[in-house]
């Protein structure tokens, strides 16, 4: 058996009685089979758990045959307070879910990576100001990624999304405009409850999140932009 801190990234329906759910544990990216978990009887494994990015404690099989594990007990290690309580909020929690399932595949514990998804959602959950949350997440993860931005040359004017560096002039590459470089500067170099003061209008915010997930496709082979950021745009 095996007990591990886990995120929910997705529950999906398996035939008509079962869900496989994907979660990023402490011991990397698992997936598990819930038997008969949708039946209309009391159990003490029920969906109500696997709701995206929830924060759980389970206990599970440990299964080296390459077959799904199973979860033998599920109590939640974080209860969200708010981020069911709003739709812009619960828009975001599905966004970053679907960031989470494209991103995160390794199959072995990286323990800083958890503890940044683990702790900035609980974060989230109690921040009053949280507009440009998701803007700041997507930057910061860039470095658990291995993908950060080079800020060697923060003095020039434009972002290039291809090479990850400031520039100075057009170059041929995709460049971020001057004014979309300079928010990406700002949230480089400031914390979460800085960013969560700026002022930003929904335009430039969707703008920065539209150059974002281009910088993911530049620097992540197999990104996929999420098919919720449409819903995410009209929310915020």
């Amino acid at each position: 058996m095996i007990q591990t801190k886990a995120i929910v990234l997705s529950a999906i329906k398996f035939q008509e009685t079962s869900l496989i759910v994907r979660c990023y544990t402490q011991e990397g990216v698992r997936s598990y089979l819930l038997k008969g978990v949708l039946k209309h009887k009391k159990k003490a494994i029920t969906p109500a758990y696997f709701q995206p990015l929830s924060q759980l404690e389970v206990i599970t099989t440990d299964r080296n045959d390459g077959t799904l594990e199973y979860i033998k007990e599920v109590k939640v290690s974080y209860p969200y307070k708010n981020l069911h309580q709003s739709v812009i909020r619960s828009s975001v929690l599905f966004f970053l879910a679907e960031i989470g399932s494209n991103v995160l595949q390794e199959e072995v514990p990286n323990a800083a990576l958890f503890s940044f998804w683990e702790e900035n959602l609980q974060w989230y959950d109690r921040a009053e100001h949280f507009a440009n949350f998701h803007l700041k997440f997507l930057t910061d993860l860039t470095f658990y990624l291995g993908v950060l931005p080079n800020t060697s040359a923060m003095g020039l004017p434009y972002f290039d999304l291809e090479a990850g560096v400031f520039v100075t002039m057009h170059n041929g590459h995709f460049l971020m405009s001057e004014a979309e470089s300079l928010l990406l500067k700002f949230f480089l170099t400031h914390s979460m409850e800085e960013v969560s003061q700026l002022k930003m209008s929904r335009e430039e915010r969707n703008d920065l999140l539209e150059q974002l997930l281009n910088y993911y496709r530049w620097h992540l082979p197999a990104f996929k932009t999420p098919q919720s950021w449409e819903v995410l745009k009209s929310v915020l």
